[in-house]
């Protein structure tokens, strides 16, 4: 190891969370401020959600690119690019009367949505055996950046009274997490010079059809959770629940995935411990975590109907299978090809797929389905999306890399 001065793991691991919630929160924030956006810009919900699909896109190319950098110049130093790229916008947003500059800089804000810098440096640094929990503790922010970005946006809207000046105050706290995290963090010790993974990091990430694979589950990923996370509050208002009871049942949904994806990773680092292939174990729980979620997706329109306390359970259920996956695929590009220089270009281009495409693509895709073809439809399709995400979790290790 080039350097033997390990941080403080437990540390680490903390700052990493919080500062993905916060950035993720990005996502939440703006759904938030969408009806104080209209009355600004005077455009529709629709067109005002193009804020969200422009942020997403951001994040896809934003994270490739970054998985190249950072091999140059190291994690830390990319992080601190990101969280400009996510804190300049945040501030100038304010101030643009511009909608299309806006779409523009929130494009750019979405280069500062740092999975794949936060998942990186933990795999990075914890060993095989606990490498799922840090990556599932990391993924978990996901779910809690969403839910927790809502209230944070909701009630500093409330206080303030005016979007623009609360994502002034959002912007403030976050540069208070990334100052943290600078202080906290330090770059995983690169592999030994003429070590087998040393020597491996001249192959390309990209030949490896395994890689493919994990890329194109989290595709399905984005567009079973993305397209969940979309269509079911306008659902919940089209059976009638009020707005508390929507934002609670959303609120259930989203944080669920903060307990079931590190439980994920626990699990699959016990089965590791005990012998199992890392490969396998992590690509089998992510099948079966997207076996639930397609099963839930096709049971919200039969149980959401039968009253508040069943929506709720059927929103928990739907809202724990696909953020379960997460755990695993941080886990396994490292896992897969034991070298994290070419492991880490590998997460960023798994991220161009799901984030880019799947995530730009599932908010729109969904709500067309559902308000053309029924609810139930709508719903099926996220089912089947999560089962196309099983078959091709399933199928990995097939073509694991020897």
């Amino acid at each position: 190891m080039n350097d033997t001065r390990s941080p403080n793991l437990s540390l680490m691991l903390i700052v990493n969370f919080l500062f993905l919630a916060f950035a993720y929160a990005g996502l939440s924030t703006w759904s938030v401020a969408i009806p104080n956006l209209q009355k600004t810009f005077n455009l529709s919900a629709t067109m005002i959600q193009l804020g969200g699909s422009m942020l997403m896109l951001g994040y896809g190319v934003g994270s490739l690119v970054e998985s190249i950098i950072s091999a140059k110049i190291g994690l830390k130093k990319t992080g601190l690019l990101a969280a400009l790229m996510l804190l300049v916008p945040q501030f100038l947003i304010p101030y643009i009367p511009s909608y299309g500059l806006i779409l523009f800089l929130r494009f750019i804000q979405g280069w500062g949505i740092v999975w794949f810098i936060t998942v990186a440096m933990v795999t990075g640094w914890f060993p095989v055996e606990t490498r799922g929990i840090a990556s599932g503790v990391v993924g978990g922010s996901i779910p809690f950046g969403v839910g927790m970005g809502g209230i944070i946006a909701g009630w500093l809207i409330a206080q303030v009274g005016s979007w623009q000046t609360s994502f002034m105050y959002f912007g403030a706290i976050v540069i208070v997490i990334v100052a943290i995290w600078l202080a906290v963090v330090k770059d995983p010790p690169k592999p030994a010079e003429g070590s087998a993974a040393k020597t491996k990091s001249t192959v390309s990430p990209y030949s490896y059809a395994a890689g493919w694979l994990v890329a194109f589950a989290l595709f399905f990923n984005f567009v079973a959770l993305i397209g969940l996370y979309t269509v079911l509050g306008p659902y919940l208002y089209y059976l009638g629940y009020n707005s508390t009871q929507v934002g609670t049942g959303l609120l259930a949904c989203g944080l669920i995935g903060a307990v079931t994806t590190p439980l994920s990773g626990i699990i699959g680092d016990s089965l590791v411990r005990k012998g199992g292939s890392p490969v396998k174990v992590r690509a089998y729980i992510m099948g079966f975590a997207f076996l639930l979620a397609a099963v839930t997706a096709f049971l919200v329109p039969a149980i959401a109907p039968a009253g508040y306390g069943s929506m709720l359970f059927i929103a928990i259920l739907a809202g724990a299978g696909v953020p379960m996956t997460n755990a695993s695929i941080g886990a396994l590009p490292t896992d897969m090809l034991k070298d994290p220089i070419i492991a880490n270009k590998l997460f960023g281009l798994m991220i161009l797929i799901g984030a880019a495409v799947g995530g730009t693509l599932a908010p729109v895709v969904a709500t067309a389905v559902a308000t053309s073809a029924g609810w139930a439809m709508g719903f099926a399709f996220l089912g089947v999306a999560a089962l196309l995400g099983c078959l091709l979790s399933f199928i990995t290790p097939k073509f694991e890399v020897k």
